[in-house]
């Protein structure tokens, strides 16, 4: 498991660290002031570094599993790692564009709340929501189709809060989303317990579409 984890922190793609910061940090930093965006910005930088971890073409990506399937480990112990290594991206997330984000708020003079940290969870949830929809689309269809949706997801849904955001300051409204959710603890918990419901369906469905396909 440890050497499959490295293996995936080894070859992750320069740009797939520096996207984050090239392309999404602007608009980040331009949505500051209506709602904290630390746990959303962790949240979409995290999805991005477990998606982009597996890319590749349908025969590199082929070549890629026959070869680790290769190695005295089981198919299923494979599955085990890719969705143990979305702990491993979202960590790398929070410490290194989390601390950036940090910084930017503190010189923008935006505060942290309680309901930041507690919000973590919800990011770290959501993370997995969007991963559990990535490796069975993954295993079936390949690296572009399965990106191509799941990426789509959180994409539209940073841009949509941005937007709501903007709107919603425009009518003198402050928008606390994160507040919202850790204020109903029903809804918080549900939440949480959804996400992990659908992480393991997702991943025992991995699992059963990986040891059927032919490699």
């Amino acid at each position: 498991m440890k050497q499959l984890l490295l293996k995936d922190l080894q070859s992750q793609r320069l740009f797939g660290y520096l996207f984050p910061l090239l392309f999404i940090m602007p608009f980040y930093v331009s949505s500051l002031n209506g709602v904290n965006y630390i746990v959303i910005y962790v949240t979409y930088v995290s999805i991005w570094l477990s998606v982009y971890s597996n890319f590749g073409t349908a025969a590199s990506n082929r070549l890629g599993l026959k070869l680790i399937s290769s190695f005295p480990i089981t198919r299923k112990n494979l599955i085990q790692a890719k969705y143990c290594a979305a702990f491993m991206w979202w960590g790398i997330s929070l410490i290194s564009y989390g601390t950036i984000a940090f910084l930017i708020s503190i010189l923008t003079n935006n505060t942290l709340g309680w309901g930041t940290i507690v919000s973590l969870v919800l990011s770290l949830c959501s993370s997995f929501i969007i991963i559990s929809v990535f490796y069975p689309l993954y295993f079936v269809f390949g690296y572009q189709v399965a990106a191509g949706i799941t990426m789509g997801i959180p994409a539209l849904a940073f841009f949509g809060i941005t937007f709501s955001t903007v709107m919603y300051q425009e009518n003198d409204g402050v928008l606390q989303l994160d507040q919202f959710l850790t204020e109903n603890l029903l809804l918080y918990l549900l939440f949480i317990l959804v996400s992990m419901m659908i992480t393991i369906a997702s991943y025992k469905l991995s699992v059963v579409i990986f040891e059927k396909k032919d490699l």
